[in-house]
């Protein structure tokens, strides 16, 4: 080789080099992999697979007494670990549908099915999530900046039937369902750039209202198909089958907080200081108690709808909307919930050993410590708590365990020690109509 010719040429030298390095690293590359042992993926054990199977085929004899514990699959009744880390995501609720054999989980943007070993085997959309009447009948999304509708059919897993419903070009896909705030077979209200459109499903036909864009969920009954709030000096009730809102006279104040109370009855505070109950089927707004004490907020009713809780912050005042009454409960927890028609649990993780742990109180009745120790409660006031229906079994953990009981505190029992405290536990739920 000519070394004067590479030094008067540099650039040839440097690419004679890179030449050389890259024949001596494939060299290298080729010896080693004709030379290192062919590693496989490992087949799954033909044992595991069955042990599998048969613990998902067991899966629907057991409905009713299975619950997630975090991201874990329980059998209630024996504390037994069926699966671990069952399914992935944290889904809002979990239904078991016979039809199919398979699971439906109702996640924040869709819904999407498992088998029943965990399997993730298909998810209900086509761009974007869709939003679904209650019923569980139709299905609403976005293509190409339209709304299109279709039906379902839930075993196949599927939509059927589909059509474009609009001719607007305006809609966004990608924020679709979150942006549905009512919806039924004949229209839905959605949000269009800081604008709520009431869509007519079978003309297409788009009319701008005057309702405003940011809707709390709490504010839509449990079928969502109405809509209610505060209208400055009136009470309005939007139902989305219905092209005008209705109006109620107000006194006393803004509405500061509403609750629905089932899906006929809403409840609301006016001013804090009185509540009073709009019925869906008799339109009609009625004053339903005085409150003691200012109150802004409303919290979850009972199972029948009869009591609703409204708190300041620092005490509780239960109202009995059939006798029409209102008492101060006397009680300060972390965190309340009902259990039945009309008992609480609820928790106090506080230093003083006579007033710590978990408590049941039934209307009318004098408050009952079950446990010494106090279930959990997050940062956000969610606890892992569950209520089994159909068992009529209440499920919680604490810190160091899962324990159930009868509503009325009886028949308490340990299921099952934790290793490390959950944040959720969840019910696995027989499927009806559709999502909830």
């Amino acid at each position: 080789m000519n070394w004067r010719i590479l030094k008067a040429f540099p650039k040839y030298a440097i690419a004679i080099g890179v030449v050389l390095l890259s024949t001596g690293l494939f060299g290298a590359w080729w010896f080693f992999k004709r030379t290192m042992p062919r590693w496989e993926f490992a087949k799954p054990d033909p044992a595991v697979v069955e042990e599998i199977k048969k613990k998902a085929d067991a899966l629907p004899d057991k409905l009713g007494w299975l619950a997630l514990v975090g991201g874990d699959l329980y059998d209630i009744s024996t504390g037994e670990v069926i699966f671990k880390n069952w399914l992935r995501g944290i889904p809002m609720r979990v239904f078991y549908y016979p039809e199919s054999r398979h699971l439906m989980v109702q996640a924040e943007r869709g819904i999407m099915r498992f088998g029943l070993d965990g399997k993730q085997d298909g998810v209900m959309g086509v761009e974007t999530p869709p939003a679904f009447t209650n019923d569980g009948s139709q299905a609403m999304y976005v293509k190409d900046g339209d709304i299109w509708i279709a039906g379902i059919d839930w075993t196949a897993f599927k939509f059927i039937n589909e059509r474009q419903a609009t001719k607007y070009g305006q809609f966004y896909a990608q924020y679709f369902s979150v942006n549905v705030a009512l919806a039924s077979d004949k229209a839905c209200l959605v949000n269009v750039q800081s604008k709520q459109l009431r869509v007519d499903l079978s003309t297409g036909d788009l009319q701008q209202t005057n309702i405003t864009p940011h809707i709390k969920a709490k504010l839509r009954s449990p079928d969502c198909k109405v809509l209610v709030g505060d209208d400055g000096e009136k009470f309005f009730v939007y139902d989305i089958d219905k092209p005008e809102p209705t109006l109620f006279p107000k006194n006393g104040g803004k509405v500061s907080d509403v609750q629905w109370l089932n899906n006929d009855r809403c409840a609301f505070i006016i001013g804090g200081k009185t509540v009073s109950v709009f019925d869906r089927k008799k339109n009609t707004v009625e004053e339903v108690a005085t409150l003691p004490f200012d109150c802004q907020k409303i919290t979850d009713p009972s199972m029948d709808g009869r009591y609703v809780l409204c708190n300041n912050g620092q005490a509780l005042v239960v109202v009995d909307v059939e006798k029409k009454t209102a008492e101060n409960l006397g009680i300060e927890a972390d965190h309340i919930g009902w259990v039945s028609h009309d008992t609480l649990i609820y928790s106090r993780e506080i230093p003083d050993m006579k007033l710590r742990g978990t408590w049941i109180k039934t209307i009318g009745s004098e408050p009952q410590r079950v446990l010494a120790e106090p279930y959990l409660v997050g940062y956000d006031k969610s606890a892992p708590l569950a209520l089994m229906r159909e068992l009529g079994v209440v499920v919680f953990a604490t810190r160091n365990g899962i324990f159930r009981m009868k509503p009325d505190g009886s028949e308490l029992r340990e299921v099952a020690k934790l290793k490390q405290p959950v944040g959720r536990i969840q019910a696995v739920e027989m499927w009806g109509k559709g999502p909830q």
